[in-house]
Protein backbone atom coordinates (compact mmCIF):
# COMPACT_ATOMS: atom_id res chain seq x y z
CA UNK A 1 0.00 0.00 0.00
CA UNK A 2 1.71 3.63 -1.18
CA UNK A 3 1.93 5.77 2.49
CA UNK A 4 -0.22 8.20 2.34
CA UNK A 5 1.09 11.80 1.50
CA UNK A 6 1.45 15.10 4.02
CA UNK A 7 -1.95 16.46 5.65
CA UNK A 8 -4.08 12.53 4.28
CA UNK A 9 -5.38 10.38 6.28
CA UNK A 10 -7.78 7.75 6.75
CA UNK A 11 -11.28 8.23 8.47
CA UNK A 12 -13.61 6.24 10.00
CA UNK A 13 -16.60 8.11 8.31
CA UNK A 14 -15.13 8.02 4.93
CA UNK A 15 -13.34 4.58 4.63
CA UNK A 16 -13.92 4.38 0.80
CA UNK A 17 -10.40 7.40 0.28
CA UNK A 18 -8.03 8.90 2.49
CA UNK A 19 -9.39 12.87 3.20
CA UNK A 20 -7.13 15.45 3.09
CA UNK A 21 -6.80 18.86 4.97
CA UNK A 22 -7.61 21.35 2.11
CA UNK A 23 -7.20 25.01 2.85
CA UNK A 24 -10.21 27.00 0.89
CA UNK A 25 -8.90 30.65 0.29
CA UNK A 26 -12.51 30.92 -0.84
CA UNK A 27 -14.49 30.73 2.35
CA UNK A 28 -16.80 28.28 0.57
CA UNK A 29 -19.69 26.95 2.31
CA UNK A 30 -19.83 23.05 2.92
CA UNK A 31 -21.85 20.30 4.70
CA UNK A 32 -19.92 18.29 7.14
CA UNK A 33 -20.55 14.51 6.38
CA UNK A 34 -19.52 13.71 9.76
CA UNK A 35 -21.29 15.89 12.49
CA UNK A 36 -23.95 16.57 9.68
CA UNK A 37 -23.46 20.70 10.29
CA UNK A 38 -22.53 23.07 7.83
CA UNK A 39 -19.07 24.76 7.65
CA UNK A 40 -17.23 27.10 5.66
CA UNK A 41 -13.13 27.17 4.88
CA UNK A 42 -10.73 24.82 5.69
CA UNK A 43 -11.32 21.38 6.45
CA UNK A 44 -10.93 17.74 5.83
CA UNK A 45 -11.86 16.46 2.08
CA UNK A 46 -12.25 13.54 -0.49
CA UNK A 47 -11.91 15.49 -4.04
CA UNK A 48 -13.42 12.28 -5.59
CA UNK A 49 -16.35 11.92 -4.04
CA UNK A 50 -16.43 15.47 -2.80
CA UNK A 51 -16.81 14.40 0.83
CA UNK A 52 -16.53 17.09 3.84
CA UNK A 53 -15.32 17.22 7.51
CA UNK A 54 -14.81 20.13 9.88
CA UNK A 55 -11.65 20.23 10.93
CA UNK A 56 -12.33 19.61 14.08
CA UNK A 57 -14.27 16.35 12.81
CA UNK A 58 -11.83 15.01 11.24
CA UNK A 59 -9.48 14.58 14.40
CA UNK A 60 -11.66 14.49 17.54
CA UNK A 61 -10.61 11.88 20.03
CA UNK A 62 -13.04 8.67 20.38
CA UNK A 63 -13.39 9.33 23.90
CA UNK A 64 -13.71 13.13 25.58
CA UNK A 65 -13.55 14.52 29.08
CA UNK A 66 -14.72 18.32 29.51
CA UNK A 67 -16.21 20.41 31.38
CA UNK A 68 -19.43 20.63 29.98
CA UNK A 69 -20.07 17.27 31.39
CA UNK A 70 -17.78 16.78 34.76
CA UNK A 71 -19.58 13.79 35.73
CA UNK A 72 -18.49 10.95 33.14
CA UNK A 73 -16.44 10.55 29.89
CA UNK A 74 -18.02 11.43 26.87
CA UNK A 75 -17.79 8.61 24.09
CA UNK A 76 -18.29 9.31 20.13
CA UNK A 77 -20.85 7.25 18.45
CA UNK A 78 -22.62 8.03 15.46
CA UNK A 79 -26.24 8.70 15.30
CA UNK A 80 -28.53 5.59 14.47
CA UNK A 81 -31.36 7.84 13.55
CA UNK A 82 -33.71 5.21 16.02
CA UNK A 83 -34.76 7.18 18.01
CA UNK A 84 -34.54 11.56 17.39
CA UNK A 85 -31.74 13.13 20.00
CA UNK A 86 -30.79 16.75 21.07
CA UNK A 87 -27.55 18.63 21.65
CA UNK A 88 -27.70 19.67 25.35
CA UNK A 89 -25.83 22.59 24.64
CA UNK A 90 -27.34 24.05 21.12
CA UNK A 91 -30.29 22.36 21.39
CA UNK A 92 -30.35 21.43 18.03
CA UNK A 93 -31.09 18.08 16.29
CA UNK A 94 -28.19 15.61 16.28
CA UNK A 95 -27.77 14.43 12.67
CA UNK A 96 -24.57 12.25 12.75
CA UNK A 97 -21.38 12.55 14.79
CA UNK A 98 -21.72 13.46 18.52
CA UNK A 99 -20.55 13.49 21.80
CA UNK A 100 -22.79 10.88 24.57
CA UNK A 101 -22.97 10.41 28.09
CA UNK A 102 -25.24 6.66 27.92
CA UNK A 103 -25.78 7.17 32.03
CA UNK A 104 -27.39 10.59 31.92
CA UNK A 105 -28.50 10.84 28.05
CA UNK A 106 -26.16 13.35 28.01
CA UNK A 107 -25.67 14.22 23.79
CA UNK A 108 -23.26 17.11 22.47
CA UNK A 109 -22.09 18.16 18.89
CA UNK A 110 -18.08 18.13 18.25
CA UNK A 111 -18.14 21.82 17.60
CA UNK A 112 -20.00 22.65 20.49
CA UNK A 113 -17.17 20.76 22.76
CA UNK A 114 -15.41 23.69 21.32
CA UNK A 115 -16.65 26.59 22.77
CA UNK A 116 -14.28 27.75 25.07
CA UNK A 117 -15.20 27.02 29.16
CA UNK A 118 -14.09 31.35 30.12
CA UNK A 119 -13.60 34.57 28.55
CA UNK A 120 -13.62 38.34 29.57
CA UNK A 121 -16.51 40.63 28.41
CA UNK A 122 -15.79 44.65 28.37
CA UNK A 123 -19.50 44.62 29.90
CA UNK A 124 -18.46 42.95 32.91
CA UNK A 125 -15.15 42.98 35.52
CA UNK A 126 -15.37 39.40 36.13
CA UNK A 127 -14.45 36.64 33.68
CA UNK A 128 -17.63 34.88 32.39
CA UNK A 129 -17.80 30.95 32.55
CA UNK A 130 -19.85 28.85 30.14
CA UNK A 131 -22.89 27.11 32.05
CA UNK A 132 -25.67 25.32 31.58
CA UNK A 133 -28.67 24.29 34.06
CA UNK A 134 -28.72 27.52 36.81
CA UNK A 135 -31.37 30.45 37.31
CA UNK A 136 -33.04 31.81 34.69
CA UNK A 137 -31.79 35.73 33.83
CA UNK A 138 -31.23 38.58 31.04
CA UNK A 139 -28.97 39.21 28.73
CA UNK A 140 -26.76 42.07 29.01
CA UNK A 141 -26.56 42.76 25.83
CA UNK A 142 -29.75 42.26 23.76
CA UNK A 143 -32.36 42.33 27.21
CA UNK A 144 -33.16 39.05 25.78
CA UNK A 145 -34.57 36.49 28.74
CA UNK A 146 -32.13 33.33 29.79
CA UNK A 147 -34.15 30.62 30.49
CA UNK A 148 -32.69 28.37 33.31
CA UNK A 149 -32.33 25.76 31.18
CA UNK A 150 -30.26 27.49 28.50
CA UNK A 151 -26.17 27.50 28.39
CA UNK A 152 -24.93 31.08 28.48
CA UNK A 153 -21.60 32.99 29.52
CA UNK A 154 -22.34 33.64 33.07
CA UNK A 155 -20.77 35.04 36.38
CA UNK A 156 -21.91 33.38 38.95
CA UNK A 157 -21.10 35.77 41.89
CA UNK A 158 -22.80 38.98 40.23
CA UNK A 159 -25.78 36.90 38.28
CA UNK A 160 -24.50 38.28 34.95
CA UNK A 161 -25.54 36.34 32.12
CA UNK A 162 -25.05 37.17 28.21
CA UNK A 163 -26.43 34.81 25.38
CA UNK A 164 -23.29 32.55 23.66
CA UNK A 165 -24.97 34.34 20.14
CA UNK A 166 -24.20 38.05 21.78
CA UNK A 167 -21.08 37.56 22.93
CA UNK A 168 -19.43 38.64 19.60
CA UNK A 169 -21.30 41.72 19.67
CA UNK A 170 -19.38 44.75 20.21
CA UNK A 171 -20.91 47.34 21.94
CA UNK A 172 -20.33 51.05 22.56
CA UNK A 173 -21.09 51.76 26.06
CA UNK A 174 -18.71 49.69 28.55
CA UNK A 175 -19.77 49.15 32.25
CA UNK A 176 -18.47 48.09 35.57
CA UNK A 177 -21.51 47.36 37.20
CA UNK A 178 -24.50 45.59 36.47
CA UNK A 179 -27.98 45.84 38.08
CA UNK A 180 -30.46 43.12 36.78
CA UNK A 181 -33.49 44.52 35.36
CA UNK A 182 -36.83 44.13 37.87
CA UNK A 183 -39.20 42.69 35.11
CA UNK A 184 -38.00 39.88 32.70
CA UNK A 185 -39.60 40.65 28.77
CA UNK A 186 -41.79 37.76 27.79
CA UNK A 187 -40.23 34.92 25.85
CA UNK A 188 -41.40 33.52 22.37
CA UNK A 189 -41.93 29.52 22.26
CA UNK A 190 -42.63 27.50 19.28
CA UNK A 191 -43.57 23.51 19.85
CA UNK A 192 -42.91 23.80 23.47
CA UNK A 193 -39.00 25.17 23.31
CA UNK A 194 -37.52 28.37 23.09
CA UNK A 195 -37.18 30.11 20.20
CA UNK A 196 -33.84 29.70 20.27
CA UNK A 197 -31.47 28.80 23.19
CA UNK A 198 -28.96 31.86 22.59
CA UNK A 199 -30.36 34.11 20.67
CA UNK A 200 -33.63 35.46 22.42
CA UNK A 201 -34.16 39.13 22.32
CA UNK A 202 -37.02 41.01 23.94
CA UNK A 203 -40.02 41.80 22.18
CA UNK A 204 -38.45 45.46 21.89
CA UNK A 205 -34.90 44.65 20.41
CA UNK A 206 -35.47 45.34 16.69
CA UNK A 207 -37.64 48.60 16.55
CA UNK A 208 -35.87 50.05 20.27
CA UNK A 209 -33.98 53.30 19.88
CA UNK A 210 -33.75 52.99 23.38
CA UNK A 211 -31.80 50.28 23.10
CA UNK A 212 -29.39 51.41 19.93
CA UNK A 213 -28.85 54.45 21.69
CA UNK A 214 -26.38 52.15 24.22
CA UNK A 215 -25.13 49.08 21.95
CA UNK A 216 -23.65 49.42 18.55
CA UNK A 217 -26.10 46.86 17.15
CA UNK A 218 -26.00 45.57 13.50
CA UNK A 219 -29.01 45.82 11.89
CA UNK A 220 -29.94 42.18 11.90
CA UNK A 221 -28.89 39.44 15.07
CA UNK A 222 -25.46 38.73 14.81
CA UNK A 223 -24.36 35.56 12.68
CA UNK A 224 -26.89 35.86 9.59
CA UNK A 225 -29.94 34.61 12.27
CA UNK A 226 -33.37 36.13 11.36
CA UNK A 227 -35.75 35.75 14.33
CA UNK A 228 -39.32 36.95 13.92
CA UNK A 229 -41.37 38.18 15.84
CA UNK A 230 -45.43 36.69 17.09
CA UNK A 231 -44.48 33.35 17.59
CA UNK A 232 -43.33 33.26 13.84
CA UNK A 233 -41.06 30.59 12.31
CA UNK A 234 -37.11 31.36 12.11
CA UNK A 235 -35.49 31.22 9.42
CA UNK A 236 -31.73 30.63 9.37
CA UNK A 237 -28.81 31.26 6.91
CA UNK A 238 -26.95 28.50 5.23
CA UNK A 239 -28.02 25.63 7.36
CA UNK A 240 -29.80 26.56 10.98
CA UNK A 241 -28.69 26.75 13.87
CA UNK A 242 -25.82 23.98 13.17
CA UNK A 243 -24.25 27.13 10.82
CA UNK A 244 -24.77 29.93 13.72
CA UNK A 245 -22.57 27.46 16.19
CA UNK A 246 -20.16 26.96 13.64
CA UNK A 247 -19.30 31.03 13.20
CA UNK A 248 -19.62 31.35 16.98
CA UNK A 249 -17.41 28.31 17.84
CA UNK A 250 -14.80 30.30 15.45
CA UNK A 251 -14.96 33.68 16.60
CA UNK A 252 -15.05 32.62 20.15
CA UNK A 253 -11.74 30.27 19.96
CA UNK A 254 -10.02 32.65 17.70
CA UNK A 255 -10.97 35.39 20.70
CA UNK A 256 -9.74 33.32 23.38
CA UNK A 257 -6.32 32.99 21.85
CA UNK A 258 -5.66 35.86 21.42
CA UNK A 259 -6.89 36.71 24.89
CA UNK A 260 -9.79 39.31 23.26
CA UNK A 261 -12.13 41.19 25.32
CA UNK A 262 -15.52 40.72 23.39
CA UNK A 263 -17.82 43.45 23.11
CA UNK A 264 -14.75 46.03 23.13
Amino acid sequence: MAPLLKNTMPHFTHPQHPITIYDDANNTKYLCEGCMIPGSGKRYHCHDCNFNLHEHCGTCPPNLSSFMHPYHSLKLVEHNHLRQRFCNVCRDTIEGLSYRCELCEFDVHPLCTQLPETLRHALHKHPLRLLGSSEAGICAVCSGGCEASSWRYRCQLCKFDIHMGCVPIQCERKMTTYVPPSVFPQQQHAYGISSSPYWNPSPNYFPGPSNMQHYNYMPHPPLHLQHHHQGQAQTYYGGGIGQIMFELVKALVVGVMTNMIFGA
